[in-house]
Order: structure tokens, then C-alpha cells, then sequence
């Protein structure tokens, strides 16, 4: 296996930046041909400040032996003053700095007949359809987006009928002050300039739209909003991470599932997109309250639940297949009481046949169906993090949300089909996947998600089979909705080297 050069690889794709707090700055680049010159020169300043892949893990190695010095001096471990920048570019992003064009403009038969236009395409031309239409034509017009839910940054603009969105710099840091201070620094280098601001003299970079993220407070910390551990089983990508130690645990797979043209990527795109990787980023809000009260209303939805001391953490547990502090409802279906588990990815959900500790629809298994399949089919690297204000007391005595919260998801891969597309529509939409279930738990099928999986309004009603003892299982339950989908974007994250030498430009020198 090649070695990996792990000061071309942008910092969050792997190992993953650090994070407390981060914000995502949405840009738009201009349409005039001098000032996208001009955002290619204000990129290029910028890219010192990147963070790759080893300064990652350099700051964590700095943050393990402050912990350790901490702990031996009996003292609470002090955060250390870091920030992370990253960034990625839409296809219309790509298209402005003149490395991409989009289909829609492309007359494949005239090119194929000039062989230097054909050579010169399949040189540059990054493959994938759904990264070239973006997020808005695949979720709306060929998905189950609704489009009134969607925030108007995330839709065309209505005068013009283009994507708004070109690309995005999201800045990760240990405080408030480091973060204010990084953002400064970003927005200063590529001149970025408010959408709303009247001021045209230097548009080159226009500010579309700011989504802040935070960890969640205490012993929260790493939890979602619906309560859940957050981020525990990430696939671990041979020649990168430590193999698994398990032996129920998912196999480690090939890195080029999510760094582009490494082993594994099966699109064999550019030489130019090398060390790169597709990242979706999906802004979800989380309807906590309501959930909270399904949870209760639903608590004897089934005989492996009415059972329960903790009847709704129970059903909570088999819709998410982990209990909120993480344990495997395959590992412990009764009761979350021990530590051991809490992390725990040794296990596959076997005999596959049966769901009678982790139901087949569980959100886990959806994702990630283990001994399900020979091998894990498509993959992602989910680097979410959650965002909006902690439940209020006023909240929970109206069961209703009343102040946004949710997560702002973000996930990389090398292939947006065979990835985050594949799994949300094939596999956590699909009533009938996991397949050939029916002798377990009927005709309905597995049932669908009830975190990541879409139906609209019109579309059959959402449920999941749940166990109860009998075979086939006949206890169905009916899902509600509690997560918006607010729209989103799809984006190539660019290797330190692309961004030099591809996408961005000195400064033109003054004529004498």
C-alpha cells in the first residue's frame, strides 16, 4: 500500500478535527472573470492556514499530554488554546475557479468527437453526477426533500434559478475566543464580504450563510440532542487507523472508500483530486421534545418493551440499537448498566435471521448491517456536530419545541452515490432492507429508519418491526417525524496540493 502523505490531506476528512465549537462560513464566488481571479489569489493566501491531516494529529498529541500531566498532578485538564481551518468547493465552486464544468453545459457528443477536448475532460473532469447536480436537484427533484422545509440559502435563488452556495470554509477550535479569532482571520484573507453588504468595491467573496455548531455541555459532551453517544463506530481505514481488536467488529476497509485515488476508489477520478474526498453536509433539526414524548407515549409498543423498568429508554434504545450512553442493544437488550459496553463495537448482530435483541430497522443496523453483508458496502466518516440551545424547562412542560436544535451533519467519502446517498435512500428509507427478513419479522419488512430514514407526506406510512417474542414478530410501531431536513450541499474537499497548484493562483504581477 502506498504511503499516506498526511501534510496533503485536509485535516477533518482524517483523522478529524478536533472540536468544541465550529462554524461554517457558505461563500459565494463572483461571476465576473477578474474578480474570480482575484478570490484565486486571496485562496492562495489562505492556504498556509489549512489544517492538514498531521498538524491534526499533532494537536492531539499535544492534548493527550496535557491530559496526562493533569491527571498525575490530580488537577482538572485546562483546554488548550487551538483552532482548525478547512475548506471545499461545490461543483458551481469548482466550476468559478474554471476546474470543473457542469453537464448541463456540456455537449458530450461534440466533445467526443474532438479527441483533444476528450482528453482534456477525462484529465480535469471530476466524475459523479450527483456531486455535479448538487444536493438540491438530488434530494428535491429526485429525493424526499420537501422543499418548504428547506432554508432559502440551500435553494436556488429565485431570480436566477442557480445554486447559491460555492463553497464552504469551516473553521473548529477549543473556545469561543480562538474560534472569533480564526473566523476573523478567514474572512480578512479571502475578503469576504456580507451578501447583504452594499459595498461592491471587492466582491469577489460573498458570505451566504454562517451555521454555528457547539459540543454539548458537561457530561453531555458528545451526546446528540435526542441524547445518544455520537460517533462511536467510524469505519477504521487500513494503512490510517488501528486495526480492529474486536473480533465481532466490523473489518477495517480500504482507505480509498474515502481518500480519493487510493485503494479501494472505484471512480478513478483525476490525478489532481488525489488525497481529496466528497463531503455532504446536511443542516438537521432535531425536534427533541416531541421525541422525548413519543418515547413515553409509545413506552408498551411491544413485549420487549413493556417488560422494561425503563420502558422508553427502551424503545428509544431499539430505534437508535444503542442505548443513550452507547451500549449495544445486540450486546445488552435489558439495561445499559455496564461500563464495559458503553463503546463497544464487538458485535454483528448475529444470527442475522433474528431481531430478537436489536431490531433490523434500528438506526445502527441501518447503517451499518455487519454480518448482514460479507462486507461493509458503503461507507462514510461522519464528522457531525450538534448545534442550537439545550432543552428549556418551558420546552418540556409544552412537549414542543419552541427553540431551534439539532445537527449540522457532515460526512466524507470518495463516491456521493455509493455513500451518504446509498445509505439514506437504499438502506434507511428501504422498508425491505436489511433483506429476505420476512420469516423474522413478516411481509412489512424490517420497516424503515426512524432517525435517518425520509417519507413524504404521500408516501406509505413510517413504521418499524419491533420484537415481541413471536416469529414472525407482529408488533409494528408507527414512527413520527422528528427530524427536519433543512437542506444542504455536496462538496470535494481538495488535497494542500490541488488547492496550490489547481485551484488557485498568485498574485498577477503589475505591468510596467
Amino acid at each position: 500500500m502506498a504511503p499516506f502523505d498526511l501534510e496533503n490531506i485536509q485535516g477533518d476528512i482524517w483523522p478529524g478535527l478536533p472540536k468544541r465549537q465550529e462554524v461554517f462560513l457558505f461563500f459565494r464566488i463572483a461571476d465576473d472573470a477578474s474578480q474570480r481571479q482575484k478570490f484565486k489569489e486571496y485562496l492562495r493566501n489562505l492556504i498556509p492556514d489549512i489544517t492538514t491531516a498531521k498538524a491534526v494529529l499533532d494537536a492531539r498529541a499535544r492534548i493527550r499530554e496535557e491530559k496526562d500531566k493533569t491527571a498525575a498532578d490530580d488537577e482538572a485538564s485546562k483546554l488548550l488554546p487551538w483552532s482548525g481551518v478547512n475548506i471545499a468547493f461545490s461543483s458551481t465552486g469548482l466550476a468559478a475557479l474554471g476546474k470543473h464544468i457542469m453537464n448541463t453545459k456540456v455537449n458530450m457528443e461534440e466533445i467526443r468527437r474532438d479527441p483533444a477536448k476528450w482528453r482534456e475532460l477525462k484529465k480535469n473532469q471530476i466524475r459523479g453526477d450527483l456531486f455535479d447536480k448538487g444536493m438540491f436537484d438530488d434530494l428535491v427533484y429526485e429525493g424526499w426533500d420537501d422543499p418548504q422545509e428547506l432554508r432559502r440559502e440551500y435553494k436556488k435563488d429565485p431570480e436566477t434559478k442557480q445554486r447559491q452556495i460555492d463553497g464552504v470554509v469551516f473553521v473548529a477550535s477549543s473556545t469561543q475566543k480562538q474560534l472569533e479569532k480564526a473566523v476573523g482571520l478567514v474572512k480578512e484573507k479571502l475578503h469576504m464580504r456580507d451578501i447583504d453588504d452594499d459595498i461592491d468595491e471587492d466582491a469577489a467573496c460573498k458570505l451566504i450563510l454562517t451555521r454555528k455548531g457547539k459540543a454539548r455541555p458537561r457530561q453531555l459532551k458528545g451526546k446528540e440532542h435526542f441524547g445518544f453517544q455520537d460517533g462511536i463506530s467510524q469505519p477504521q481505514l487500513e494503512g490510517l487507523d488501528p486495526p480492529p481488536k474486536g473480533e465481532k467488529e466490523p473489518k477495517a476497509v480500504p482507505p480509498g472508500l474515502i481518500l480519493i485515488g487510493h485503494d479501494g476508489d472505484a471512480l478513478k477520478q483525476p490525478a489532481w483530486t488525489k488525497d481529496g474526498s466528497f463531503m455532504v453536509f446536511r443542516d438537521l433539526q432535531q425536534l427533541v421534545p416531541e421525541f422525548d414524548q413519543f418515547l413515553e407515549d409509545n413506552a408498551h409498543a411491544s413485549r420487549s418493551t413493556e417488560k422494561s423498568p425503563a420502558s422508553a429508554n427502551k424503545l428509544g434504545a431499539l430505534i437508535m440499537g444503542r442505548w443513550r450512553n452507547g451500549t449495544p442493544v445486540d450486546l445488552n437488550p435489558h439495561d445499559d448498566n455496564d461500563p464495559s459496553l458503553y463503546r463497544s463495537n464487538n458485535f454483528n448482530y448475529t444470527p442475522v435471521g433474528s431481531h430478537d435483541r436489536c431490531p433490523f430497522a434500528a438506526h445502527i443496523r441501518k447503517m451499518r448491517p455487519r454480518a448482514d453483508l460479507d462486507d461493509d458496502e458503503a461507507v462514510i466518516i461522519r464528522r457531525g456536530i450538534a448545534y442550537g440551545p439545550e432543552v428549556s424547562e418551558e420546552e418540556k412542560r409544552n412537549k414542543k419545541t419552541s427553540k431551534e436544535r439539532g445537527m449540522l451533519f457532515v460526512c466524507y467519502q470518495s463516491d456521493i452515490r455509493n455513500g451518504f446517498n446509498f445509505l439514506t435512500t437504499r438502506w434507511a428509507s428501504n422498508h425491505h432492507f436489511p433483506s429476505n427478513k420476512y420469516d423474522a419479522v413478516g411481509l412489512s419488512g424490517p420497516g424503515i429508519d426512524g432517525i435517518a430514514g425520509q417519507r413524504l407526506a404521500h408516501h406509505p406510512p413510517r413504521n418499524m418491526g419491533l420484537p415481541d417474542g413471536k416469529k414472525p414478530s407482529e408488533a409494528r410501531l408507527s414512527l413520527g417525524a422528528w427530524v427536519t431536513h433543512k437542506g444542504g450541499e455536496y462538496f470535494f474537499t481538495p488535497s494542500l496540493k490541488a488547492l496550490r497548484e489547481d485551484l488557485s493562483s498568485a498574485p498577477l504581477q503589475a505591468k510596467l
